[in-house]
């Protein structure tokens, strides 16, 4: 050991270490050494901590992660061509406008989780440490059924995400049941495209059958002046006595009937067009499932689950969607309502609701203004042959825009990425938890070696003899 004097002291340079590195060393040399002679226990602890994370591993809830993605397009162009004077604001066109909205809309969950009984699933698939809690929870409080709904909603509506960019819309969602996450998106993108396709060419379809019902009535409007026009040109050429002519007497109640029987016959045709619109739709996505299922067939068996998703799609597009069910139920309504006023007109009419009156005619020589009533016809039958007219360009470009949106839908969705059923969970990550799990084993076999070592009270270590006696060890004998 040197010394130096510093200011007339000796000074020992070990004085300045921060650590010392030789008792550090002697205590790394007790702990491994702990581990030769506590084996035993170093293993038992390290096989029940690893048996510990597996069991953890084994009971803990999954959550696998399903994805779907649509390429959106605007098309501006086949439209344009088609109807070169359509005035549709520009933010009508975005495909991606509201898409979140559309997905995790209430009633459109509410429909999901009808489409795939998802109650009813739930409590099967859950692990048997989430259903003891649903026991104990149970036990306590008795939830009703309009709780259980409101809660899956709100769990339903936090696991789902949707995302969109400029052209992409992306519906995922974590699950806890593989099976469960890809039919609850693949769900939720086939409800989103019937949704997008009411809006946008079903809405077009219920446009044309107003307009047509519109342009029925000026036709009957022009069909009236014009024979009122020709009953006042024959008239004005004869000379016949007074007469007396039957008119018929308008009802205030039948006039309504008959308004209101109108306007419910427009809305139920608006809504059959609707129908067949989806239906339409329906039928061109199986037929491409269908093409793909014969691609994949060609590839893979029966088994395989590539197969088995595409025919889980198809199987979910032979029941009607909750749009369709709706339009379904709208459409017996107002049917309905249409035949229940039809029989009250008939029952009106069959109890005299129109009856006549005996007035009289006026002769060809009447002294008041003879052209005063073919000029009001023909005025009304000019304004009425405008306004058709008008209408009946308004039609055109209408079933030209139903058209031109029926072909650009498939263009404007594109499912460039379809939901797969996934292999593994994303969490718990098992791999991570495993090594985890190891890692913490092996440290506390360490642990707990010297642990029993320390607590024997036994001097195992030649240091330990030095620093107890203050005697330095000449020589050491090997353990008979």
């Amino acid at each position: 050991m040197t010394v130096e004097k510093t200011r007339g002291r000796p000074v020992d340079p070990d004085e300045f270490q921060l650590v010392d590195v030789r008792q550090l060393t002697q205590w790394v040399q007790f702990v491994l050494h702990s581990m030769r002679r506590r084996k035993w226990v170093a293993l038992v602890v390290w096989v029940l901590t690893v048996s510990a994370t597996v069991a953890v591993l084994a009971i803990l809830p999954r959550t696998y992660e399903v994805e779907a993605q649509l390429l959106t397009q605007r098309h501006t162009v086949m439209p344009a061509l088609g109807n070169p004077g359509r005035t549709v604001p520009t933010e009508a066109n975005v495909p991606t406008r509201a898409a979140a909205e559309t997905v995790l809309g209430h009633d459109n969950l509410l429909s999901l989780m009808k489409q795939t009984d998802l109650l009813n699933q739930w409590e099967r698939s859950r692990t048997p440490m989430l259903r003891l809690k649903d026991w104990l929870v149970n036990a306590v409080t008795t939830a009703s059924e309009e709780d259980r709904v409101n809660a899956m909603l709100g769990f339903l509506q936090s696991r789902f995400s949707v995302t969109t960019s400029e052209s992409t819309i992306t519906i995922g969602i974590d699950w806890p049941d593989a099976q469960m996450a890809y039919t609850l998106v693949d769900n939720a993108l086939q409800n989103f495209l019937e949704q997008r396709h009411s809006a946008e060419v079903s809405s077009i379809a219920e446009t044309i059958a107003i307009l047509e019902s519109h342009a029925t009535e000026l036709k009957e409007q022009i069909d009236t002046a014009m024979e009122e026009i020709k009953r006042g040109q024959s008239a004005s050429g004869k000379s016949e006595p007074e007469a007396t002519v039957s008119v018929p007497r308008r009802d205030p109640a039948q006039d309504a009937l008959r308004t209101r029987a109108a306007e419910v016959k427009v809305l139920l045709e608006a809504k059959k067009r609707a129908i067949n619109e989806l239906d339409a739709f329906r039928r061109r996505r199986l037929a491409e499932l269908q093409n793909e299922l014969a691609q994949k067939r060609a590839v893979y068996a029966d088994a395989h689950p590539a197969v088995a998703q595409v025919l889980q799609s198809i199987a979910a597009l032979q029941d009607d969607s909750p749009q369709l069910t709706a339009l379904r139920k709208e459409e017996r309504e107002l049917q309905a309502e249409h035949d229940k006023l039809s029989q009250r007109r008939s029952e009106a009419a069959s109890a005299g609701g129109d009856r006549a009156r005996e007035v009289p005619r006026r002769r060809a020589s009447d002294p008041l203004e003879p052209d005063v009533q073919g000029d009001y016809s023909r005025t009304r039958l000019r304004f009425a042959m405008e306004k058709y007219d008008t209408l009946l360009d308004r039609l055109n470009s209408a079933r030209i825009e139903l058209d031109t949106a029926r072909a650009a839908f498939k263009y404007r969705y594109t499912i460039v990425r379809p939901p797969q059923l996934p292999k593994r969970p994303v969490k718990p990550k098992v791999p991570v938890v495993l090594g985890g799990g190891v890692l913490a084993a092996t440290m506390l076999a360490v642990i707990a070696a010297a642990l029993a070592d320390l607590r024997s009270g036994r001097i195992l270590e030649t240091w330990q003899v030095e620093q107890a006696l203050g005697l330095q060890v000449l020589g050491e004998l090997p353990r008979p």
